[in-house]
């Protein structure tokens, strides 16, 4: 309760027992001279103190004070059946007959502010949270370096291929770095999301703001984050393999590996935002990891998926961020590579480079050897091909935007809530 100050400085005062009935309502007077005198003049309320605050002394009167009451007189009752209750209830009769078209209130849009207001004050709150937030944010920088140091690792005493051997063990290990951040990403943000989702919904009960503000909010929050991350990974990884250090390539690897993170990280989201727990939410999620990672076009190549799945190899995010990363890194690579016999490298190769020698005459290293970008076009069934750039960041593009739907929906139709 306020200080005797404070609250003598009040016109009028509402005062409510537990379970919200009215005892008091009226105007305070000079040092509340009105409600002492109110309650004063009922012989169940002792008389004030000379400087006790009106407050506390109000409260403890009617029982609900630290100290409560012993009387079991109703407060409550006695007011309905007041004078003070009759005036109130003749004072609001008359506001009503007097009421015109003219005096009535009406509130041009739903919220108090605009949705400029809104998203600005969400995004400013949702940025503290998230620089408050090592267990989240500094845990998956750390997590990208990890990776990143740990695969590289590997290729660092060879940081050029030579043979379909090497090729195929630096395409499983971007394979490999891509899902896992992708797996970490999703479900790392599942329980991030998850509170500030049960939050929201008791704000837009209060009609605070609505789901397009937290929708945005969230979307702008991860992006430093997300780049962040990407960043770390690539700096580590890029140039410990031995990729070629162009300022493009580099690029164009960063960008796609910006994609995974997001395109993963806004999908937990949306799967946050429709379904009531982390649980069910990670559970979805890892159906599409599970899908994306079989049919990306790794474990099962382009060329030789069936024709029944082939719509999971065209629909899942997966086959598109490998896509992406491969034909930008090897795009016009003449480093040899030496294939395998029997493979079809091999074949493509002797066709190319030696097509008129006889089948059973002995083969000249440079009739077996190829290029990496070949090994590439080979490799994935000619599928795979820089072309195809530009497509796969437009549907990455349209798969954060469906990510952004789901949220959108998902925020505005459901409400978990426990009640």
């Amino acid at each position: 309760q306020p200080s005797v100050a404070i609250f003598n400085s009040f016109d009028s005062l509402l005062l409510l027992k537990r379970g919200g009935e009215t005892v008091f309502f009226g105007e305070l007077g000079n040092e509340s001279y009105n409600l002492i005198e109110y309650l004063e003049s009922y012989p169940a309320t002792n008389p004030i103190k000379g400087g006790e605050n009106p407050a506390t002394w109000m409260l403890t009167a009617i029982g609900a004070g630290s100290a409560g009451s012993a009387d079991d007189f109703d407060y409550a009752k006695a007011y309905a059946h007041s004078p003070l209750a009759g005036d109130c209830i003749e004072k609001i009769d008359a506001m009503n007959d007097e009421s015109t078209e003219e005096d009535e209130i009406i509130f041009e849009t739903k919220y108090a502010t605009t949705m400029k207001t809104q998203s600005i004050a969400v995004y400013k709150r949702l940025s503290t949270i998230y620089w408050r937030s090592p267990g989240y944010n500094r845990v998956r920088l750390l997590v990208s370096g990890i990776v990143a140091l740990l695969f590289g690792s590997v290729f660092a005493s060879q940081r050029v291929p030579k043979t379909e051997g090497d090729m195929n063990s630096r395409v499983t290990s971007i394979y490999i770095t891509a899902l896992f951040l992708g797996v970490n990403a999703m479900n790392t943000v599942l329980p991030v999301f998850e509170m500030e989702r049960n939050m929201f919904y008791r704000h837009k009960a209060s009609l605070m703001y609505d789901h397009r503000a937290i929708t945005l909010a969230f979307t702008l929050v991860e992006i430093p984050f997300i780049l962040l991350s990407s960043l770390v990974f690539c700096l580590l990884w890029y140039f410990t393999v031995g990729f070629a250090v162009e300022a493009g390539k580099f690029f164009l690897y960063w960008l796609f590996m910006t994609f995974s993170l997001g395109v993963f990280t806004f999908l937990g989201q949306g799967f946050m935002s429709l379904f009531r727990d982390s649980q069910t939410a990670q559970g979805f999620g890892s159906l599409l990891i599970g899908m994306s990672s079989i049919f990306g076009g790794i474990l099962i190549r382009p060329q030789d998926i069936h024709d029944f799945w082939i719509w999971a190899y065209w629909t899942f995010p997966l086959h598109y961020v490998l896509e992406g990363l491969f034909t930008s890194q090897f795009q016009g690579d003449n480093t040899p590579i030496e294939a395998t016999i029997g493979s079809p490298f091999y074949k493509y190769v002797i066709n190319k480079n030696c097509p008129l020698l006889p089948s059973d005459h002995s083969n000249p290293t440079h009739c077996i050897t190829g290029t990496a970008e070949d090994w590439i076009y080979v490799s994935f069934g000619g599928m795979w091909v820089p072309e195809n750039i530009p497509y796969d960041i437009l549907y990455l593009i349209g798969a954060v935007i469906v990510a952004k739907a789901m949220s959108l929906y998902g925020l505005k139709q459901r409400n978990y809530l426990a009640k």
